[in-house]
């Protein structure tokens, strides 16, 4: 029984999608998840993409299976944790293909810059995901980990959708 696990690869700087169009030819399962944003260039709006997770691939394959990703000139190393590849669950990756489908502006942050109270979101699009509020600058964002990465997604989300799952310590 073949055991099918979403792995994280980390590609040299600017080599993600190179990487993805080759092992696609070979006919693996990869996923580079891709933000959008708005920039101007000389006075013209433009929309651009970048990796959200820069450098970082999913490919979902066996453990034989990595061997032929071993073989990508792109590929720098895999993920790991101590001794471990990391592995991604399934629910995360569906869970960022469906916050970048509604928030296609979506931001990453390292998981070491997260420090806030927990929160759940009740409704909307992505009622049922957790996460922590963040502050940057004046606005309080909510980060969303993904298992195993290392990093959240930065949600901008109205306060009518979430609550918060933890009640802060009060000194008396």
């Amino acid at each position: 029984m073949h055991s099918y696990r979403w792995y994280v690869a980390f590609t040299h700087v600017g080599e993600e999608q190179d990487f993805v169009d080759r092992l696609q030819r070979k006919g693996m399962d990869v996923y580079l998840p891709v933000r959008t944003f708005s920039q101007v260039l000389n006075g013209k709006r433009r929309t651009s993409y970048e990796p959200l997770f820069k450098c970082h691939v999913f490919v979902r394959t066996t453990p034989e299976g990595l061997q032929w990703v071993k073989t990508a000139p792109e590929l720098s190393h895999f993920v790991r944790h101590g001794k471990y590849l990391a592995s991604v669950p399934g629910c995360d990756i569906v869970k960022i293909k469906t916050v970048l489908h509604y928030y296609e502006q979506t931001e990453s942050i390292n998981n070491n810059k997260v420090d806030g109270c927990t929160i759940a979101v009740i409704n909307g699009s992505l009622k049922g995901i957790t996460g922590k509020f963040v502050e940057m600058g004046e606005v309080k964002l909510i980060a969303t980990p993904v298992t195993q990465l290392g990093f959240s997604m930065l949600l901008d989300l109205p306060s009518s959708c979430y609550v918060r799952t933890e009640i802060s310590e009060f000194t008396w």
